[in-house]
């Protein structure tokens, strides 16, 4: 799939997101949180549900319009699962990081957000005899969204995101989605500060 014109409205939100805040309007959150992955798969193969951890650190300007950088660790993600009968048995794991726009989730009580942007997916397979090893530092894109709630400054995250590999990426005009995707589904203690 290519999808044509997509660096120009991605530049124009981050300008945007460069504008000066008034600085009481402004929230950042740090979020450690602990998921599982679902729904991976990478050439029609799916790898199951495989733990997940890592941390966001999100910014959200006075309209609820901010940014976020996620970095997440996966480190079992291509081990298969112990009902699963293969011929290559391999062992391996994700790392990602990425770079999001925010809409929503500052304020108090139960908010919604929703998130989406690019960053890098770090994959690394071997096979048990550690004959093979594959390393792909790359580009992704992702979409998620959830709900932050809390009345101080300590609250809940939960957060579901979809996870897809770049396999062509050319500089200002198109990019192309690989074989490779996952949603992952998490859960974590929100710092206010």
């Amino acid at each position: 799939m290519r999808i044509r014109t997509l660096w120009m409205p991605l530049f124009g939100m981050l300008v945007l997101l460069a504008a000066p805040m008034p600085a009481q309007a402004q929230q950042t959150f740090l979020t450690p949180y602990v998921g599982s992955s679902f729904n991976s798969t990478f050439d029609d193969y799916d790898f199951g549900t495989k733990l997940h951890y890592g941390a966001a650190i999100t910014w959200l300007g006075q309209g609820g319009l901010g940014f976020e950088v996620d970095l997440g660790y996966a480190p079992t993600f291509f081990e298969p699962g112990e009902d699963d009968f293969l011929d290559f048995q391999s062992k391996g794991s994700v790392v990602t990081m990425m770079g999001n726009l925010v809409l929503g989730g500052g304020g108090k009580g139960i908010r919604p957000y929703a998130s989406g942007g690019i960053g890098l997916m770090r994959t690394h397979i071997q096979d048990v005899s550690e004959l093979f090893d594959y390393k792909d530092n790359g580009f992704g894109v992702n979409v998620g969204g959830g709900l932050r709630g809390g009345a101080g400054p300590i609250g809940i995250r939960g957060d579901i995101r979809y996870f897809r590999q770049i396999s062509d990426l050319t500089p200002i005009r198109d990019f192309e989605l690989g074989d490779f995707s996952f949603w992952r589904a998490s859960v974590g203690v929100s710092f206010g500060f």
